[in-house]
Protein backbone atom coordinates (compact mmCIF):
# COMPACT_ATOMS: atom_id res chain seq x y z
CA UNK A 1 0.00 0.00 0.00
CA UNK A 2 2.93 2.39 0.27
CA UNK A 3 5.80 3.55 -1.54
CA UNK A 4 8.32 3.90 0.82
CA UNK A 5 11.24 4.73 -1.65
CA UNK A 6 9.63 7.61 -2.98
CA UNK A 7 8.25 9.39 -0.33
CA UNK A 8 10.57 12.15 1.58
CA UNK A 9 9.65 12.93 5.09
CA UNK A 10 10.03 16.82 6.17
CA UNK A 11 9.91 16.65 9.74
CA UNK A 12 10.48 14.16 11.82
CA UNK A 13 6.93 12.43 13.16
CA UNK A 14 7.72 12.50 17.32
CA UNK A 15 8.88 16.62 16.42
CA UNK A 16 4.99 17.13 14.93
CA UNK A 17 3.81 14.36 17.81
CA UNK A 18 4.72 16.72 20.61
CA UNK A 19 3.73 19.75 19.01
CA UNK A 20 -0.01 17.95 18.31
CA UNK A 21 0.01 17.16 21.88
CA UNK A 22 1.19 20.34 23.32
CA UNK A 23 -1.58 22.28 21.04
CA UNK A 24 -3.99 19.91 22.60
CA UNK A 25 -3.20 20.34 25.97
CA UNK A 26 -3.28 23.84 25.57
CA UNK A 27 -6.53 24.09 24.11
CA UNK A 28 -8.10 21.75 27.04
CA UNK A 29 -7.05 23.81 29.41
CA UNK A 30 -7.99 27.00 27.79
CA UNK A 31 -11.59 26.09 27.76
CA UNK A 32 -11.87 26.03 31.48
CA UNK A 33 -11.03 29.89 31.67
CA UNK A 34 -14.70 31.08 30.57
CA UNK A 35 -15.80 29.13 33.50
CA UNK A 36 -16.23 31.81 36.10
CA UNK A 37 -16.70 31.56 40.11
CA UNK A 38 -20.18 33.88 40.45
CA UNK A 39 -19.56 36.68 42.46
CA UNK A 40 -22.84 37.48 45.04
CA UNK A 41 -24.37 39.66 47.89
CA UNK A 42 -24.63 37.40 50.00
CA UNK A 43 -21.89 34.94 49.97
CA UNK A 44 -24.10 32.63 52.62
CA UNK A 45 -26.82 32.42 50.09
CA UNK A 46 -27.45 28.73 48.44
CA UNK A 47 -30.59 30.31 46.69
CA UNK A 48 -28.52 32.87 45.46
CA UNK A 49 -25.45 30.62 43.84
CA UNK A 50 -27.65 28.05 42.88
CA UNK A 51 -29.11 30.61 40.58
CA UNK A 52 -26.10 31.89 39.56
CA UNK A 53 -24.24 28.58 38.40
CA UNK A 54 -28.11 28.01 36.56
CA UNK A 55 -27.83 30.98 34.98
CA UNK A 56 -24.20 29.87 33.57
CA UNK A 57 -25.27 26.59 32.40
CA UNK A 58 -24.54 27.78 28.76
CA UNK A 59 -21.35 28.05 29.57
CA UNK A 60 -20.93 25.00 31.54
CA UNK A 61 -22.64 22.70 28.58
CA UNK A 62 -20.27 24.68 26.07
CA UNK A 63 -17.30 23.72 27.57
CA UNK A 64 -18.40 20.32 29.05
CA UNK A 65 -19.17 19.97 24.72
CA UNK A 66 -15.65 21.56 23.66
CA UNK A 67 -13.67 19.52 26.16
CA UNK A 68 -15.40 16.03 24.84
CA UNK A 69 -14.64 17.17 21.25
CA UNK A 70 -11.24 18.13 21.33
CA UNK A 71 -10.76 15.37 23.37
CA UNK A 72 -12.59 12.98 20.37
CA UNK A 73 -10.28 15.31 18.27
CA UNK A 74 -6.96 14.05 20.17
CA UNK A 75 -7.56 10.56 20.15
CA UNK A 76 -8.54 10.20 16.48
CA UNK A 77 -5.22 12.31 15.25
CA UNK A 78 -3.37 10.09 17.61
CA UNK A 79 -4.61 6.53 16.33
CA UNK A 80 -4.74 8.31 13.06
CA UNK A 81 -0.70 9.19 13.67
CA UNK A 82 0.46 5.61 13.87
CA UNK A 83 -0.27 4.33 10.38
CA UNK A 84 2.15 7.30 9.41
CA UNK A 85 5.49 6.13 8.46
CA UNK A 86 6.78 9.90 7.51
CA UNK A 87 5.12 13.23 7.25
CA UNK A 88 5.45 14.81 3.80
CA UNK A 89 5.01 18.68 3.45
CA UNK A 90 1.53 18.51 2.20
CA UNK A 91 0.45 16.40 5.47
CA UNK A 92 2.34 18.90 7.51
CA UNK A 93 0.37 21.82 5.62
CA UNK A 94 -2.33 20.20 6.36
CA UNK A 95 -1.79 19.40 10.48
CA UNK A 96 -1.44 22.80 10.89
CA UNK A 97 -4.59 23.53 9.82
CA UNK A 98 -5.54 21.07 12.04
CA UNK A 99 -3.78 22.55 15.15
CA UNK A 100 -4.98 25.91 13.75
CA UNK A 101 -8.99 24.49 14.39
CA UNK A 102 -8.03 23.32 17.52
CA UNK A 103 -6.55 26.02 18.83
CA UNK A 104 -9.52 28.32 17.90
CA UNK A 105 -12.48 25.98 19.83
CA UNK A 106 -12.19 27.54 23.19
CA UNK A 107 -13.25 30.72 21.23
CA UNK A 108 -15.86 28.81 19.87
CA UNK A 109 -17.19 26.88 22.75
CA UNK A 110 -16.59 30.35 24.64
CA UNK A 111 -18.87 32.07 21.97
CA UNK A 112 -21.41 29.34 22.14
CA UNK A 113 -21.37 29.80 26.00
CA UNK A 114 -22.09 33.32 25.73
CA UNK A 115 -24.25 33.54 23.29
CA UNK A 116 -26.73 29.62 22.73
CA UNK A 117 -29.33 30.50 20.91
CA UNK A 118 -27.67 33.25 18.04
CA UNK A 119 -27.22 31.54 14.76
CA UNK A 120 -23.89 32.60 14.01
CA UNK A 121 -22.41 31.42 17.38
CA UNK A 122 -23.42 28.09 15.50
CA UNK A 123 -22.08 28.96 12.63
CA UNK A 124 -18.69 29.87 14.18
CA UNK A 125 -18.18 26.93 15.68
CA UNK A 126 -19.44 24.51 13.06
CA UNK A 127 -16.98 26.05 10.20
CA UNK A 128 -13.87 25.26 13.32
CA UNK A 129 -15.04 21.53 13.55
CA UNK A 130 -15.93 21.65 9.64
CA UNK A 131 -12.44 23.03 9.03
CA UNK A 132 -10.39 19.85 11.71
CA UNK A 133 -12.47 17.70 10.00
CA UNK A 134 -11.88 17.45 6.33
CA UNK A 135 -8.22 18.50 7.33
CA UNK A 136 -7.69 15.64 9.18
CA UNK A 137 -9.93 13.07 6.41
CA UNK A 138 -7.73 15.02 3.38
CA UNK A 139 -4.68 14.40 6.17
CA UNK A 140 -5.63 10.61 5.45
CA UNK A 141 -6.21 10.61 2.01
CA UNK A 142 -2.85 12.47 0.81
CA UNK A 143 -0.72 10.33 3.12
CA UNK A 144 -2.00 7.04 1.60
CA UNK A 145 -1.49 8.32 -2.08
CA UNK A 146 2.12 9.86 -1.45
CA UNK A 147 3.19 6.45 0.22
CA UNK A 148 3.74 8.17 3.87
CA UNK A 149 1.25 4.58 5.80
CA UNK A 150 3.11 1.55 7.28
CA UNK A 151 2.79 -0.66 5.22
CA UNK A 152 0.98 -2.71 7.93
CA UNK A 153 -2.22 -0.48 7.22
CA UNK A 154 -4.59 -2.61 5.02
CA UNK A 155 -6.46 -1.23 2.01
CA UNK A 156 -9.53 -2.77 3.77
CA UNK A 157 -8.68 -0.97 7.03
CA UNK A 158 -7.68 2.01 5.37
CA UNK A 159 -10.90 2.75 3.66
CA UNK A 160 -12.68 2.23 6.68
CA UNK A 161 -11.47 4.68 8.30
CA UNK A 162 -11.93 7.02 5.21
CA UNK A 163 -15.48 6.07 5.20
CA UNK A 164 -16.22 7.12 8.91
CA UNK A 165 -14.43 10.21 8.33
CA UNK A 166 -16.39 10.87 5.09
CA UNK A 167 -19.63 10.07 7.42
CA UNK A 168 -18.96 11.86 9.94
CA UNK A 169 -17.34 15.28 7.48
CA UNK A 170 -20.54 14.88 5.82
CA UNK A 171 -22.73 15.20 9.08
CA UNK A 172 -20.83 18.11 9.93
CA UNK A 173 -20.77 19.80 6.66
CA UNK A 174 -24.60 19.25 6.61
CA UNK A 175 -25.43 20.68 9.87
CA UNK A 176 -23.07 23.54 9.06
CA UNK A 177 -25.16 24.25 5.76
CA UNK A 178 -28.02 24.03 8.13
CA UNK A 179 -27.14 26.78 10.24
CA UNK A 180 -25.68 28.81 7.69
CA UNK A 181 -29.00 28.95 5.58
CA UNK A 182 -30.79 29.66 8.43
CA UNK A 183 -28.43 32.66 9.53
CA UNK A 184 -28.57 33.95 6.19
CA UNK A 185 -32.76 33.73 6.18
CA UNK A 186 -32.59 35.61 9.34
Amino acid sequence: MTHEHTTVPVISRSRLEFLVDGVFAIALTILVLELKVPELEDRRSVAALGQALAHEAPTFISYLVGFILLGVFWYRHNHQFEHFRVITRGMLALHFVQLAAAAFLPFCAALMGRYPINPLSSVVYLACVLVYSWASGVTWILAQRSGAMRAELTEAAYLRSRRRWLRGSLVITGLFTFYLIRLLAS
